[in-house]
């Protein structure tokens, strides 16, 4: 049986151990939408406030953190086996993600593209956003 200050410790570490886990998926989420995108998607966003560039990276981000945190909470209670199952969920949720937004690519009358660059907030960007959050919900919603 476990006694209090290893349950407190071993919850910790396992918190920090997600943790990190999550944020590194995100990161790299960041970098896929960047390497996807024309520009420096930070300097887009962080620099010259463009607000379709924004509202795409916030509606991935958030995707990917639904996604993370339903892996969270369906992995195993194992913490080596949980955070394994966590990561090869994230990367997956990357991959449909990366796939979504080539379909946008393909499927939007003029170039999708172009509107991360626009310095007006423009439907497509609104739509494309939205999209992203439920194809990350679905996504989640797989994981139960």
């Amino acid at each position: 049986m476990e006694t209090m200050s290893e349950y407190l410790i071993n919850g910790v570490a396992g918190t920090l151990a997600y943790f990190v886990l999550a944020a590194v998926i995100l990161v790299v989420g960041f970098v896929i939408l960047d390497l996807i995108t024309p520009g420096k998607l930070h300097e887009l966003v962080f620099v010259h406030h463009l607000p379709n560039a924004a509202v795409i990276t916030v509606a991935q981000q958030v995707s990917i953190g639904i996604i993370v945190v339903t892996a969270v909470l369906t992995s195993s209670d194992n913490l080596t086996q949980g955070l394994i199952e966590t990561a090869v969920f994230g990367v997956l949720g990357l991959v449909i993600q990366v796939i979504v937004m080539a379909l946008l690519e393909v499927f939007t009358p003029g170039r999708f593209r172009d509107l991360v660059e626009d310095p007006k907030l423009r439907s497509g960007a609104v739509v494309a956003s939205v999209l992203l959050v439920v194809v990350g919900a679905v996504n989640a919603a797989c994981l139960v």
